[in-house]
């Protein structure tokens, strides 16, 4: 009886073994033939794939397929303009990813949102799903996506109506030299326009031919022609900038003319059964009418109401960005209060430039907290403070004072700088003062007016200009900047 009953349970669990492998087999079936379909531009067969498969993975409680399911009909609704619909999909693939305990395939996904946020210009959304990506993508050593997120970034930084060339041409060339990522015709393009907005136009004159010699496809040259445009309508070379936009036009006429002779077809098989929908639709239109004007009030009615949320919440924005750069300007007159406090103790017989900003920011400090919640002098004492944060940018006798209490705390440092390496730029000189100092790349990017990005990359190229050279005290002038 017990050999009976262990035969059953064999044959039993083999049977449910064969039915889940068929299950699995029929839905990668399944996905594939939707795939297949999107490919022949087929969307709404390959949708109605998809669907079929979700159902199945659901049933069988396979994340990791459910997730290949949603990120490919986000694919569907990006190939027919549904970039709201996209970006729902690829929410439902990230969370269905993680769920599968993927996390490879989940930091994909989520870029794959960005990218899809930036198409449909939420910037903000963006831009924040590139910042993530590219730190999780450093972490876990995915040169690749870290690569593509570097360029989307970029990309962004110059669609964007606060413009950043500088940020862009720095993520760029870390994509090239950090990252050993050779540039598409698009980044070249892209460098093209980066360099024609801050003024360079040789340069981006340079980048444009690189762009228009590396175009591979006929989509790649429209690109390339179309960043053109842009660099020669912004040299005022107007001759220029109108043969590339005909360019550009030619190529979109070309795609909408091959386009329509692929969907001729299509349309021809899909118009008999819209014949007899038609008798329904017409016989709605009436009602869809009635229902059109209700929402179109309701419409403006929320309208008017989400305007005025939208209003208050702008106002509220606007209050905590003025809150933040107040606390951010007082944390760096604080820094530096304490930086040149430090510093001025070994100076008693002098008093230079760069002592007397410290007692005044000393003043400030305490003025502005023995004020607090008076708006109208702490306003005031601010604005003092940025005076005086901000002088440390242009004012020659401040960075002199500087550079006067480091030669004397640290035995003629920045003189031997001056001396060892006397090619050094002086905006160098200056960074590499702030550096030694122990300013936090906060209060750098503050006075220099420099995104923090920026100011990395200005001061990793200086530890390789020094670092490279022959100065005797090259090590200690390193050692001093990365303090």
């Amino acid at each position: 009886m017990t050999g009976r009953i262990s035969i059953a349970l064999v044959l039993l669990s083999a049977l449910f073994v064969s039915c889940a492998q068929r299950t699995a087999q029929r839905l990668q079936e399944e996905i594939g033939r939707g795939h297949a379909l999107y490919e022949e531009r087929r969307y709404s067969e390959a949708m109605e794939a998809y669907s079929l498969a979700e159902t199945m993975a659901l049933k069988a409680e396979d994340y990791h397929s459910l997730g290949t399911i949603y990120q490919k009909i986000a694919h569907t609704y990006n190939a027919t303009g549904g970039h709201s619909d996209e970006i729902a999909y690829l929410d439902k693939a990230l969370e269905a990813f993680e769920k599968a305990g993927k996390p490879y395939s989940s930091l994909h996904i989520y870029f794959e949102g960005g990218v899809a946020r930036y198409n449909s210009q939420d910037y903000a959304s963006a831009e924040k799903v590139f910042r993530n990506t590219m730190f999780q993508a450093h972490q876990a050593a995915d040169t690749l996506l870290e690569a593509a997120c570097l360029e989307a970034y970029a990309a962004l930084c110059l669609e964007t109506s606060r413009q950043d060339p500088d940020l862009a041409i720095s993520m760029l060339a870390r994509k090239a030299n950090e990252l050993k990522c050779p540039l598409t015709c698009e980044d070249r393009g892209m460098l093209a326009y980066a360099y024609a907005l801050v003024g360079d136009f040789k340069e981006a004159s340079a980048w444009i031919s690189k762009a228009l010699q590396s175009a591979e496809t006929p989509s790649e040259t429209a690109q390339a022609k179309f960043r053109e445009y842009q660099v020669a309508y912004r040299s005022g070379d107007e001759a220029a900038a109108l043969a590339a936009l005909e360019a550009v036009m030619e190529h979109g006429n070309s795609l909408q003319a091959s386009s329509l002779q692929r969907s001729v077809e299509s349309a021809r098989k899909e118009y008999q059964a819209h014949q007899l929908e038609l008798s329904q639709h017409r016989l709605r239109s009436t009602r869809l009418t009635v229902a059109f004007v209700i929402l179109a009030a309701l419409a403006v009615v929320f309208a008017l109401t989400g305007y005025i949320r939208y209003r208050r919440l702008e106002a509220a924005k606007a209050l905590a960005e003025e809150k933040a750069e107040t606390e951010k300007y007082m944390t760096i007159a604080e820094e530096l209060q304490g930086r040149l406090k430090a510093a001025s103790k070994r100076l008693p017989s002098e008093k230079h430039m760069a002592i007397a900003k410290f007692d005044l920011l000393e003043r400030l400090c305490e003025q502005y907290y023995v004020y607090e919640g008076t708006d109208n002098l702490q306003g005031k004492i601010l604005k003092e403070v940025k005076s005086v944060i901000e002088g440390l940018r242009e004012d020659p006798k401040a960075i002199k004072g500087l550079e006067m209490m480091l030669d004397r705390n640290c035995d003629g440092l920045v003189s031997r700088l001056r001396e060892q390496m006397p090619k050094l730029k002086a905006e160098d000189v200056k960074l590499f003062i702030f550096a030694a100092c122990g300013f936090s790349s906060t209060t750098i990017s503050t006075i220099l007016e420099k995104d923090k990005g920026i100011v990395y990359n200005r001061i990793w190229r200086l530890k390789g200009k020094i670092s490279g050279s022959d100065a005797p005290d090259r090590e200690e002038f390193l050692d001093s900047i990365n303090s």
